[in-house]
């Protein structure tokens, strides 16, 4: 089991009712496009409506500190909850995003689509990053128009509009030309 299904099992046992969450980062790559590679936190993407419905359903807040308590000695944690304004994606995003047939007692879960995962790794575009997209790239056959068009279209929050010109050139050249 890997280090991401160890914490959304945990998560999940934790939870006190129903909860559907999307993952995004290195757990979705690992759980959603089958990517082998280490990750030692799981991060989120909800809206502000989704976090009050899981907290008054499910509640996350007990559920996550208990998930990370438990899993602190191993070095695992659920760290972020990041809302969709935090991120770049395209304005489909929610329709894009693609359920995962892991089957747990609480949880649904799911993964933000391919071109939205590209985009918001563009937030950093590290190394990591990079071969993250690269597998996205080689994965789903994503045409290098595809992700440019994406770019044109996606929403970026303006902390990001500095640093998205460049990271949006570094990833598009990892098409052959």
């Amino acid at each position: 089991m890997s280090a991401a299904e160890k914490i959304i099992r945990t998560l999940d046992r934790h939870l006190e009712g129903p909860a559907r969450i999307r993952l995004m980062g290195g757990a979705a790559m690992i759980l959603g496009y089958g990517l082998s590679r280490a990750t030692e936190d799981v991060d989120l993407l909800a809206d502000d409506r989704e976090i009050e419905a899981l907290i008054e359903e499910a509640n996350l807040g007990a559920a996550l500190e208990r998930t990370n308590a438990e899993l602190a000695p191993e070095g695992l944690y659920l760290s972020h909850i990041w809302g969709p304004e935090q991120q770049i994606l395209t304005p489909e995003w929610r329709s894009s995003c693609r359920r995962l047939a892991l089957v747990l007692d609480r949880l649904q879960l799911e993964v933000l689509g391919p071109l939205d995962m590209i985009l918001s790794k563009a937030c950093r575009a590290d190394d990591g990053d990079l071969a993250d997209i690269r597998h996205l790239i080689t994965h789903e056959r994503l045409p290098r128009e595809t992700v440019a068009r994406a770019f044109e279209r996606a929403n970026v929050p303006e902390v990001f509009q500095e640093v998205l010109s460049d990271n949006r050139d570094r990833i598009l050249r990892l098409f052959p030309n």
